[in-house]
């Protein structure tokens, strides 16, 4: 290195930069109807039971107070026992997610997603996937009802195949 205090600004200027931009693009994802259905989607996708935290209350428990998470669970963890896998085996990572508003008012939006999933079985699978021509992909195109819900946005029933 011929000149220490080049590469010390250097750095300087690199770090000075990066905590000016990761404030605003943590803002971005903020409170808005896409960020809640990109949350919902990525949780629903992995069978990950905090996908309730994105559900509005009618969507989260029917008019017989059944808890609709817990049935899509029990649902899922049947077909998986019957075509002879774990619940995991069903796990779809989403590799790709768009949003886009179709319709928006102060307290409802439809949300047209799109999303590119792939099996996600363990991290090796998708490399060796890859490497071996093994992965598959599939892609969903769904409208999402997003409500607000106590100044905050919420899935609303009947999102992807969640039971309404």
């Amino acid at each position: 290195m011929k000149n220490p205090s080049r590469m010390i600004s250097l750095l300087a200027a690199l770090l000075i930069g990066l905590c000016i931009q990761v404030p605003s693009a943590l803002a971005e994802e903020g409170n808005t109807p896409e960020s809640a259905v990109k949350a919902f989607a990525g949780a629903y996708f992995m069978l990950d039971e905090t996908m309730s935290d994105h559900l509005s209350q009618d969507a989260l428990v029917n008019e017989h107070g059944v808890n609709m998470v817990e049935l899509y669970f029990r649902v899922k963890k049947q077909e998986a026992a019957s075509r002879g896998y774990e619940l995991d085996y069903l796990k779809m990572r989403p590799i790709l997610m768009k949003t886009q508003v179709v319709s928006e008012d102060d307290s409802a939006a439809t949300i047209a997603l799109t999303a590119v999933l792939i099996r996600s079985i363990n991290p090796l699978y998708r490399m060796v996937g890859y490497v071996f021509g093994l992965l598959e992909e599939h892609e969903v195109r769904t409208t999402v009802t997003v409500v607000k819900e106590n100044g905050i946005w919420k899935v609303g029933p009947g999102a992807l195949d969640l039971p309404a």
